[in-house]
Order: C-alpha cells, then structure tokens, then sequence
C-alpha cells in the first residue's frame, strides 16, 4: 500500500521520468478548442507515472492551494458515485495543473469517432460492473451518473499544420505506460489496489485504504437516502494538506 512518505519517496528517486513524460505528451500536437472545459466533468483515469507528475505539481502549490486540492480530490472520490461534480483540478475555466495534465486529457478530441466509441464502450462497461457491485450492497446509483458519458468532441483542432491520427496517440499512450511500468510493484499496485484513480488514492493516503471505502459506503448511501452531507462536510473540514514541507 502507498503512504506519503512513499509518494515522498518516488517524487524524489523517480523524478528523471518526469521529463520523459513531458517528451511523451509532446507527441501530441498542440490544440484548441471553442468548448473549453465542457470535458472536464469528470477526472480520468491515469497512469502511476502521471499521478505522481500531479502530486508534484500539488506539492509546489502554496499550503492553502495545496489544501484546496486535496480537499477536491477527496470530496470527488466521495461523490464520484452520486454525482457529476467536475474534475477537482478544474478552477472556474482554467486547469490548475494544465502543464502536467493526464493524457486522456490531451488525446480527447483527437481519437477518431470509431476509436472513440470503443473507449467509451469500455467505460460503460465498467460503469455497469460498478453498479452491479453496489446493488449487491444495497445501494441503488443515480442513473444520471451511471448513465453518465462525456460524448465525442468534434471541435478539436490541431493549432499548425502537424497531423494527428489514432497510431501517433496509441505510441504516447504505449510510452506513458512502459515509463509507469518502471516503477515496478508501485504500478501495479496503484492500478489493482486504486484502479488508476487518483482520487481512491489522495483519500487512502489521508484515511487509509480500508477506512476510504467504508466511509464511501456509509456516506453515499446517507446522501442517496437521506440528502444528508454533514458527514462528509465535517471529514472534509478536518482533512489535513496533501504532502506538507
């Protein structure tokens, strides 16, 4: 399992990958596009290596900052499950860790339609595991959320005249993912244990693992029956700052 002193201890040992990941993204061109954020409803998946590049960008900001974020992450992971609350990086119109924004990120609206549908139907697929396992603990999800997928963008557009096509993506994928599977055990374990969920993971390292999904339970389950957040208003009150100086 990680623990911050962990995270401490791969952003220190591990920081070389850092730039290789940043050579990696440059294998996408630069974009824009005219619904700015309208895809930022959710946090995507990412792997280890990106995390950690976060958690970097994370550790730099001043305490109050810092204590903002991680006061977003964890209240996301609380409310993943009720409802469409936003990406907690996402600060009105601007992405507080743009430079070192996670790859599904950069290659939305770049995929083509077809590759697209086959990611999407991996995600509802997942989605439907997950409402399946909390019906087998009683609790029924909001179809608004279950139901839940950020559609294809077509107004994406590449800035220049550089090209962009489903194998250039594929290849910074492949890389990202061969510079993550180089931290060994840790990989593994954030993909199996955290599900490639940052927020599962700035929440376990507060609370613990065991202790993040047994308040997840009770607290979605109150909301979903009772409205009552008082709950997760006071946990989130008393949380302190993600990797203090």
């Amino acid at each position: 399992m990680f623990t911050i002193q962990t995270i401490n201890d791969l952003l220190q040992t591990r920081s070389p990958l850092f730039e290789e990941l940043r050579n990696a993204y440059d294998l996408l061109p630069p974009t824009v596009c005219r619904r700015k954020t309208q895809c930022c409803s959710l946090l995507p998946e990412m792997t280890l290596i990106e995390a950690l590049a976060a958690l970097q960008q994370v550790k730099a900001f001043p305490p109050p900052l810092r204590l903002q974020i991680t006061q977003n992450l964890v209240r996301y992971f609380f409310l993943n499950a009720v409802k469409i609350s936003g990406c907690p990086f996402l600060q009105g119109d601007a992405c507080r860790i743009y430079a070192d924004r996670f790859f599904g990120c950069r290659a939305y609206g770049l995929w083509s339609a077809a590759h697209y549908e086959t990611i999407a139907a991996g995600s509802r697929r997942a989605k439907k595991n997950l409402q399946h396992q909390w019906q087998t603990l009683g609790v029924i999800l909001p179809r608004e959320v279950t139901d839940y997928c950020i559609p294809y963008c077509p107004d994406v557009h590449v800035v220049g005249e550089e090209t962009i096509n489903d194998a250039i993506l594929l290849k910074a994928a492949d890389r990202i993912e061969t510079l993550s599977v180089s931290l060994d055990r840790w990989h593994q374990s954030y993909q199996t244990t955290y599900f490639k969920d940052l927020s599962f993971l700035v929440a376990s390292l507060l609370l613990g693992v065991t202790q993040a999904v047994r308040l997840k339970f009770t607290i979605v389950r109150d909301i979903l029956s009772t409205g009552n957040r008082s709950g997760l208003s006071h946990l989130i009150e008393e949380l302190p700052e993600i990797l203090p100086d």
